[in-house]
Parts: structure tokens; sequence; C-alpha cells
């Protein structure tokens, strides 16, 4: 696996380990996929050392434990030596600013010098956010094809619990579709 795809992908794992239960954006299924027809799945391994990122190894933890638990309801099992289905977790992280435009009634024009005024319209900041967008692929292990792919996206949480349970949430919602 390349540098660039590790760092896209512990970004992904930062974002989806915080962000809402978010929105799904996006479902594409082969037109062949069932999931009836899978028994096992497993994670794509990857050359990540997560002990040079703490804090990410817990969240990569809750997004395998959130994945594994919604198959496991739909009826597979974890098999990490011949899994029939693969999963790839990518996540993309990105910093947004929240503005207001201001108003005359709310910011008063500001006195200059020798009764000049001066007011004009600005975007103030109000607020920094982060908002991630999850995807998660699935892919046959024998034909090594893209079965499913899903994209959700969310605000980023600081609160661990919070964070928690919108991986949870995030994940079923993402998921749902599949025992259709």
């Amino acid at each position: 696996m390349n540098k660039q795809s590790l760092i896209a992908i512990a970004t992904i794992i930062y974002l989806f380990s915080s962000c809402s239960a978010g929105k799904v954006i996006d479902i594409n299924s082969d037109e062949n996929f069932h999931i009836n027809n899978y028994e096992s799945f497993d994670f794509y391994q990857t050359d990540l050392e997560i002990d040079q990122m703490p804090e990410f190894e817990k969240r990569v933890d809750w997004i395998k434990e959130a994945i594994g638990e919604e198959f496991r309801d739909l009826g597979l099992k974890r098999d990490t030596v011949t899994p029939e289905l693969l999963v790839n977790i990518g996540i993309v992280l990105e910093e947004k600013i929240q503005t207001r435009e201001t108003d005359l009634r709310s910011d008063p024009p500001t006195y200059i010098g020798q009764r000049r005024y001066h007011w004009e319209v600005q975007e103030v900041e109000v607020g920094r956010y982060n908002e991630g967008t999850f995807t998660l692929d699935l892919v046959d292990a024998k034909t090594e094809n893209l079965m499913w792919k899903g994209v959700a996206e969310g605000i980023v949480s600081d609160n661990e619990n919070r964070a928690y349970k919108n991986i949870k949430e995030g994940t079923k919602k993402l998921l749902s579709d599949l025992d259709h």
C-alpha cells in the first residue's frame, strides 16, 4: 500500500470516528452483489503504524467493531485466513469555517474621526469545525472486484462518547441497505 493511501486511511479513521451519525451520500452496488452470497469477511490489512498515532488505534477498533456487529447481524462471520469479502475503510477530514455576514443592526458603523463613519458588509468567522467523509468498499476476495461502495458524511465531534455513538449509528445507517 502506498504512502498516499496510508495518509488517506489515517485521515478517514479520525474523521469517521468523531463525526455525527451524518447522512448517507451515495451507495453503489454491483448488480450481482447480494450480501447473502457471502459467509465471511475481513478487513484489508494496512502497513499503517498506529503506534505512531495512538489516538487512532482506539478509533480504528471502534470502526471495525461497528462494521463487525452489522455484518454479524447480517449472518457473516469474521475470518482472518480465507475471507470471502474484504472490507476497505477510507476517511477524509476537512476543516470548515462557519461564517456570518455583518448586519447594520448588529454591527454598527465605526467612527474613524472627523465625523466619518464607515460600515461595509463583511464575513465574520463564527466558528470552526471538521467535516468528515467516510467511504466503505466491499470487495470480493476471489475476483478482487468492488461489489459495493457506500459514502457518508458528517460533522466531527471531539467528545469521545459521542464519537463512539456516532460511529455505531453512522455504520448502521450506511450498511442498512445491505439486507434488502
